[in-house]
Order: C-alpha cells, then structure tokens, then sequence
C-alpha cells in the first residue's frame, strides 16, 4: 500500500480534534516568520518571545512535530506550483477554503486577474526603483505578481486591516524572493493609522517586525500621501537600513 504524502492542507487538518485550527494557521505564520528574522549576535530571533509564546501552545502534543513540517510541505507546494496558471498562492488557497466560510467572507483576487493587472503596471525596463503598494494586500497575491512580472529589484509595499492577512503577504513576498519591501497592518483608509509592520530585508537577510511607526518607510510615505506634496520635494528610495531623508509618496503606484 502506497503511504500517505503529507500535504500543507494535510498536515494542518490534523490539528482540528486538538485545537482550533485557525489558531494553529496564525500560530504557524507567527512561528515562521520569527524563524526567518534572526539575530546573529545572540543566533535567536528577534521575536523569541512569541516564537515561545507560540509553539508553547503545541509543546507538550504529539503534533508540535508537525509545525517544522507545515514549513518544508509550504515551500514544496509553492515551487512545484511556479509558473502555474493557478499561481502558487499554498497560504491564500488554504485560508480561502477552511476560513473565509466561517464569518471572514474574505475571498482573494483570481491570480489570473492578479497577472492582468500587474501587466497594467508597465515593463521591465524601468530605469528606475519602482514603489508598488497593494492598499489592501489580503495574501499579496497582486504584489508577488507584480514582483514576476516587473521584476524583484523594486519596492513592494503591502497594508491590511487583517493581522494574518499582512502575516501571509510577508510570507509570500519573503518565499518568493521579494526583498524589498514592508508589509503593514493598519486601516489604509486612515493616515494615522499603525498596528505594526513587517519589513522585508535583503542585508541584514530576513523579515523584521517593526513596532514603533516612526521607523516604518510604508508609514510615512502612505501618511504623506494623503497630503499636498510640497513644491520641490523629490522622490526618495528607503537605504538598506531602512532610513531615508524624505518619505515623498508621489510615485508610490497603486493597484
């Protein structure tokens, strides 16, 4: 008899007789991308508190043994799904059909659609660093595809009013080889408005979460957008250390 391969949905149904799998879904994006900002001076991650906090929950079960195998099944199905027609959204699919049933209602754009419009966005030849932002990202379906077909050399900017929505774009921008980039959870319809935001980072390698507002580029550049730009104020790209001397949100282009 052939054994059973795991699958991301497999190994994530398992938890339903044991704990509320929704939780266990947000758990395991809290786990993963703490796993992936690590300090190298200490070689923990910046967030092991709610890395511990986290995989606490699951400690002392049989199925703890798992959670490093939702990671290994995510990346497999995502690059065995590159290039599909049907995209390689593994986090999104997943949440669309075991969450959005439950009183969420949230549904995500057809990658399709996501490839249609990204096409909207121009070509690759673009001397310059473009600013992508998906106001209202969901999985980041729309920023991975602009990523395919502009290129990952630009700036990818997500916000959500859903915290595992931004904790999927993260995820999904930072597996598909997006490295320039924030994701933030706020109320985009609010220029004030500030949660917390993930930062996608080539040097120092990983994702960051960023707690304090004033040290978010997506912050002050979305912030700046709902106001008059200033005469003379030219366009200026975030260092790789995140600083830069003027958020101008002018040529922030938006799906």
């Amino acid at each position: 008899m052939k054994s059973k391969q795991d699958t991301f949905a497999s190994l994530m149904d398992d938890f339903q007789y044991h704990f509320d799998k929704a939780v266990v879904f947000d758990d395991f994006l809290t786990m993963t991308i703490a796993s992936f900002g690590q300090n190298p001076l200490v070689k923990l991650s910046y967030d092991e508190e709610l890395y511990l906090e986290a995989i606490g929950k699951y400690k002392h079960h049989k199925l703890v043994d798992h959670i490093p195998k939702l990671l290994t099944c995510l990346i497999m199905e995502m690059e065995e799904q590159i290039g599909s027609s049907s995209g390689n959204d593994v986090l999104g699919t997943y949440y669309e059909q075991n969450f959005s049933k439950k009183g969420s209602q949230q549904f995500f754009t057809p990658w399709h659609i996501c490839q249609f419009m990204a096409s909207t966005l121009g070509s690759k030849t673009s001397e310059e660093p473009l600013r992508i932002l998906d106001p209202c990202c969901g999985s980041g379906r729309m920023l991975v595809c602009g990523a395919n077909h502009l290129g990952k050399q630009h700036y990818y900017f997500g916000i959500d009013i859903d915290h595992t929505c931004v904790k999927m774009t993260a995820l999904n921008l930072f597996l598909n080889g997006v490295l320039h980039g924030e994701v933030m959870w706020a109320d985009a319809l609010s220029p004030n408005d500030f949660r917390m935001c993930y930062k996608l980072s080539y040097q120092p390698f990983g994702i960051f979460r960023l707690t304090d507002k004033e040290h978010s580029y997506l912050w002050h550049c979305h912030k700046n957008s709902f106001y008059t730009r200033s005469k003379g104020s030219s366009l200026s790209l975030p260092s790789e250390d995140g600083d830069t001397a003027n958020p101008d949100a002018s040529q922030l282009t938006l799906f």
